[in-house]
C-alpha cells in the first residue's frame, strides 16, 4: 500500500543549508518523467488485512519526521526506507496472509503475481533509497525507473562510507530483474523462485550491512532505516520460506514475527526513542511500553490464521494499534521534531563533515540532527543539566531526563 511521502525542493527553501540538501552540493534529481521500455514498473499499492497499519504508520509517525527534515536529503532515505518496510515488504504479508484466512490455511496458494510486483518494487525502492544515501532527491512514491539508474549504484556511493552496501546490493538486484522482468508483462515467477531471490537479497543487504563502519548504526535516521530495512528483509526472507513448506501455523508465526519487530523498529529506533533511552541511562523505560503493544498487535494478526476474517477485524487491529501508536505520535514526536526543524533550518553551524558519514553528503545533516537529540535529554554528558530536559513535564517521559546533571 503506497502512502507518497514527495522529496521535493522547493528554490530557496532552507536557503541556509543549501549545501546539505538534495538540490546541491552533491545532490542530483533522479525523477524522470515518465516510463520507457528500459524502464523497471513495479506494482500497484495492494489492498490487504494490513492496511490500517500501514496507513497509520505513515501518517502519524513517518510523514510528521519527513516534514522535520524537509528539504535535506535525509527526506528521501527516510520516504524510501519506509516505502522498502511498510509498503512493499508489508504487501508481501498481506498477500501471504489472504492465503492464510480460511479454514484450508494454505501459504502456498499466495497470489505469484502479486508476490512477484511487490518484489519488483522493492527493487525499484532498495535503488532508489541507496541513491537518496548517496544526496539524490528521489521520489519513492513513483513507482518505477529507468534500468540505467540501478546500474550507477555503485559509482554513485564511491568514497563514502556507504560504499560496500551498493557492491553488495547491485549485482543481486539486476540478477532479480533478470529473473522477474521488468514489468507486469512478464509472466509472474512461483512462490519457490520468489522465496530464492528474496534469501538472496537478504543475504547481499547482511553482507553490505556487515561492512559499514559500526558507527553509521547509530546515526540518526540513517542508522534506524537501514537496521529497519535489514531486520525486514531478515524476516519476510523467513516468512517465505516458511510459505514454501505449505505450514500455515510456521507461516502464521513468521508474520507476527516480521509485524512486531516492524512496529518496533519504526517506533523505536527510526524514531529515535532507543537512541534518547541510552543517553539517559534509561533503556527501555519507555519502548518496552510500545514492544509490549506491538506483541499484542502482531499476536491479534497471528491469531487471524486459518479464520475468515469478519467485518469488525479493522476496528479490533486499530483498537490494538492504538498503545502501540500513542506515546510516539502524541508525546515523543510533538517534543523532539520542533528543536530538529528549527536547527536544521537555521543551519547550526552548517554541521560538522566528520563522523560515522565522513565523506558523504549525509553527514552535515545527520550531525545537526544528532546534537539536537544529545542535547534533549539534559545530560551532562553533552554538557547540559536536568533543568533543560525537555521532557520533565511530560509524565511518560519524564524518565528520559534521569541522567541529568
Amino acid at each position: 500500500m503506497n502512502h507518497p511521502i514527495k522529496s521535493l525542493c522547493a528554490a530557496g527553501a532552507l536557503s541556509s543549508l543549501m549545501l546539505l540538501t538534495a538540490c546541491g552540493g552533491g545532490g542530483s534529481d533522479s525523477t524522470n518523467p515518465s516510463p520507457t521500455s528500459t524502464s523497471i514498473v513495479g506494482s500497484k499499492s495492494l489492498a490487504g488485512p494490513l492496511d490500517p497499519v500501514q496507513s497509520q504508520l505513515t501518517s502519524t509517525v513517518i510523514d510528521p519526521l519527513s516534514s522535520s527534515v524537509s528539504g535535506t536529503v535525509l527526506e528521501s532515505v527516510l520516504a524510501c526506507g519506509n516505502t522498502i518496510v511498510n509498503d512493499d515488504i508489508l504487501d508481501m504479508v498481506d498477500t501471504v496472509l489472504v492465503s492464510l484466512q480460511s479454514s484450508a490455511a494454505n501459504p502456498g496458494n499466495a497470489d505469484p503475481a502479486a508476490l512477484t510486483g511487490s518484489l519488483r518494487s522493492t527493487v525499484i525502492d532498495l535503488t532508489q533509497m541507496l541513491e537518496s544515501l548517496a544526496g539524490t532527491t528521489v521520489d519513492c512514491a513513483q513507482d518505477w525507473l529507468a534500468i540505467e539508474r540501478l546500474n550507477n549504484l555503485i559509482a554513485n556511493l564511491e568514497k563514502t562510507p556507504l560504499k560496500p552496501l551498493a557492491v553488495a546490493l547491485q549485482p543481486v538486484l539486476s540478477r532479480i530483474i533478470d529473473t522477474i522482468g521488468a514489468n507486469a508483462d512478464a509472466p509472474p515467477v512461483q512462490l519457490a523462485t520468489i522465496a530464492q531471490l528474496v534469501a538472496q537479497l537478504n543475504t547481499a543487504f547482511q553482507s553490505g550491512m556487515s561492512k559499514l563502519p559500526a558507527g553509521v548504526y547509530a546515526t540518526p535516521i540513517v542508522g534506524g532505516t537501514l537496521t529497519t530495512v535489514s531486520t525486514s528483509l531478515g524476516d519476510i526472507s523467513a516468512l517465505l520460506g516458511a510459505a514454501t513448506t505449505y505450514s500455515a501455523a510456521a507461516t502464521g508465526s513468521a508474520v507476527q514475527n516480521l509485524l512486531d519487530h516492524t512496529l518496533t523498529n519504526l517506533l523505536t529506533v527510526v524514531v529515535p526513542l532507543q537512541s534518547l533511552e541510552g543517553q539517559s541511562g534509561q533503556m527501555g523505560v519507555v519502548s518496552s511500553q510500545i514492544t509490549g503493544a506491538a506483541h499484542q498487535l502482531s499476536a491479534l494478526v497471528g491469531g487471524t490464521v486459518g479464520h475468515v476474517l469478519t467485518p469488525v477485524f479493522n476496528s479490533q487491529l486499530l483498537t490494538a494499534l492504538n498503545p502501540v501508536l500513542a506515546p510516539v505520535e502524541n508525546l515523543l514526536l510533538p517534543t523532539i521534531l520542533g528543536p530538529i526543524s528549527d536547527a536544521l533550518a537555521n543551519g547550526t553551524a552548517q554541521g560538522s563533515t566528520g563522523g560515522a558519514l565522513a565523506g558523504s553528503v549525509l553527514a552535515p545533516v545527520v550531525n545537526i540532527v544528532s546534537g539536537v537529540l544529545g542535547k534533549l535529554t539534559g545530560s551532562a554528558d553533552t554538557g547540559t543539566d536536568a533543568a533543560s530536559c525537555v521532557f520533565a513535564k511530560i509524565p511518560l517521559l519524564a524518565v528520559l531526563c534521569g541522567k541529568g546533571g
